[in-house]
């Protein structure tokens, strides 16, 4: 199963892989004597402990009867589920196209009063210009790929124009939020 890029549900399925490996490592085991007792490869416990496969329900059984701590099972299980869960659901928002995964945000960004974020480097995406987007391209704070890349300004406008979806028509309309003062060092954007 491919790695997701939704944050949660790696974050998730990387938080179940690291409590196996802490269950492990705490039992004295090493990955090829698990592997061994569970009676699968050894190529298999560390595709689990990195979050690259996910286990199942009698995956992490075995992996507890191994490690002594048959307790521990169930609360895993339940974990490795939700994560599971978080996956699925992402990939049946992305089945329908990303534009239509970005534009159904446009409701929760235009209703948007107060914005945080922090980064100690550049502006936050929502908050930036034409301008300042298209001088990190320039500049090379953006690193893009593909053919053509290294030619500045061939392809800012495109990469400018199609990065978020209806944002400009939202704020043309004055229906998006729009920014008045920051407050500067707190990361605080009124809007």
């Amino acid at each position: 199963m491919p790695i997701s890029p939704s944050s949660s549900a790696q974050a998730a399925r990387e938080n179940v892989a690291r409590r196996l490996r802490e269950l492990r490592q705490d039992a004295g085991l090493t990955a090829t004597q698990l592997a061994a007792q569970c009676g699968w490869h050894h190529a298999k416990t560390s595709r689990i402990e990195n979050a690259k496969t996910p286990p199942s329900a009698r995956d992490i059984r075995d992996w507890c009867e191994a490690c002594r701590a048959p307790g521990r099972a169930e609360d895993l299980i339940a974990a490795s589920r939700h994560a599971e869960t978080l996956y699925t659901e992402w990939r049946r928002r992305v089945r329908t196209g990303l534009r239509q995964l970005q534009e159904s945000y446009l409701e929760l960004y235009r209703s948007t009063r107060v914005f945080r974020v922090y980064s100690p480097t550049l502006v936050p995406g929502l908050v930036q210009t034409e301008g300042y987007a298209a001088a990190l391209l320039r500049h090379g704070r953006v690193r893009r790929r593909g053919a053509g890349a290294d030619r500045e300004g061939d392809r800012c406008p495109g990469l400018i124009e199609g990065r978020r979806p209806g944002q400009h028509r939202g704020a043309a309309r004055g229906s998006g939020p729009q920014l008045r003062a920051p407050s500067v060092g707190t990361g605080r954007f009124t809007l």
